[in-house]
């Protein structure tokens, strides 16, 4: 097939939303009970003694901030925060491990080390000392620094499995100029190869149109110039996608068409769910990778009101390619709303959920509560939807087993074999 016509992706009937209201942000500052100081406590902690990326070669990145927040806002106690602390602090780089410093890093110069990982601590220690000059007004360091140039680094925030918007997005939550500094760090040592496509949009090479990126996504799935490129799941495919079909994957990316963000970025949430959860199962659990479509989506509903209102279109087609790229990684996937309709909520609501969350043997997962918490918030923003993000959730629940789909691993490292396993 070769961009011809197929059957629209079934999505749960849209909200109609014209506008999406802020989400609650959490102000460690003024909260005073254990549980907020506690985070409190941790983040910092962990801001001045781990590094935001960590070994092999700093590929994999620290998924503290987002642990510990995920946790809080499902009610974890301290107790619960401290022992996840303690697990994902295990994991990561001490910031005395031989890194570059702030020093070698200057307002004039903070461009040249992009997507250079050896600087992951460097440009903490760069945009803390930013923050200090402005007196802890870390929201003005980041509109500077995201926003500068023609070639602003938030169009490279899908790099590094879009880590660096998750880590944003735990920025605004807790309001914490820690998490901020890390997350201008991580875009900075990001910074997403195909950020040209977004800075400097090449001619339109599409050979169809659609405003419904599931579409898209189907389309990708039955492109058979795409049959036989690879032949294992896992983050180090985009080199050879991109190798051999760069024109192919920039054909079908113009072919989606923004005409509606808000009402657009509600399609994106669901179809991201269905991307995450609906192939999944018991057997052989959830796609690691495509999770990442999920939780990032979250990260943008979070942050969607910071974002200046003529960025979100750039933005969505940020995503877009990152989807894209994700999904053809991962062996494109069948995905669906049959699975999830299929689940019986047996009288369990969100309660039941957020209870069994928390007493579940995988939180000390480092991903396991944000998958949790995105088909939550995206209920609290859309509204339940004849259960289907409480469907979604309690079959994430009651089938995982542990991530999947890292095909080879990096440098080594596979995940579902040397990372977190329960006892």
């Amino acid at each position: 097939m070769n961009g011809s016509s197929t059957a629209a992706v079934r999505l749960p009937r849209p909200s109609r939303q014209t506008d999406l209201k802020p989400l609650p942000f959490y102000d460690m500052a003024t909260l005073s009970d254990e549980r907020t100081q506690t985070l409190r406590r941790l983040l910092k902690q962990g801001h001045d003694s781990v590094a935001p990326l960590r070994e092999p070669k700093l590929i994999l990145h620290s998924h503290l901030p987002h642990l510990l927040g995920s946790a809080y806002a499902l009610g974890a106690n301290s107790e619960l925060l401290e022992k996840c602390y303690e697990r994902e602090v295990s994991t990561l780089m001490n910031v005395e491990e031989g890194f570059i410093r702030g020093n070698k890093i200057s307002k004039e110069t903070w461009r040249k080390f992009l997507a250079d990982k050896s600087y992951t601590v460097a440009y903490v220690d760069f945009f803390d000392e930013e923050i200090n000059k402005r007196n802890g007004d870390w929201k003005s360091v980041l509109n500077e620094y995201l926003y500068a140039d023609a070639e602003p680094i938030i169009n490279g925030y899908t790099g590094g499995l879009g880590h660096p918007f998750i880590h944003l997005a735990y920025a605004y939550e807790f309001q914490s100029k820690g998490v901020a500094s890390e997350a201008l760090s991580l875009g900075c040592t990001e910074y997403f190869a195909l950020h040209g496509l977004i800075d400097h949009p090449a001619p339109d090479s599409s050979t169809y149109k659609t405003q419904s990126l599931a579409d898209v996504i189907e389309r990708v799935r039955t492109d058979n110039r795409f049959d036989g490129l690879l032949t294992d799941p896992g983050i180090t495919n985009f080199d050879p996608i991109l190798q051999h079909h760069f024109r192919t994957v920039v054909e079908h990316w113009n072919s989606w068409e923004v005409v509606d963000p808000v009402q657009q970025f509600e399609q994106l949430c669901d179809m991201s769910l269905l991307l995450a959860l609906s192939d999944g199962d018991a057997e052989k659990s959830f796609d690691f990778y495509n999770v990442h479509l999920m939780t990032v989506c979250h990260a943008l509903r979070v942050i969607w009101q910071e974002f200046p209102a003529e960025r979100r279109v750039a933005l969505l087609r940020q995503y877009a390619l990152f989807a894209i790229l994700i999904y053809i990684a991962q062996l494109r996937p069948n995905f669906g709303m049959e699975k999830i309709e299929a689940v019986q909520t047996e009288g369990r609501g969100w309660k039941w959920v957020v209870e069994t969350a928390l007493a579940h043997k995988w939180v000390l997962d480092g991903h396991f509560f944000k998958v949790v918490r995105a088909p939550k918030v995206f209920a609290e923003t859309y509204g339940e939807k004849d259960d289907f993000y409480l469907k979604a959730a309690i079959k994430f629940l009651t089938e995982f087993r542990g991530w999947e789909g890292f095909g080879l691993g990096v440098e080594g490292f596979v995940p579902n074999r040397d990372g977190y396993r329960p006892e």
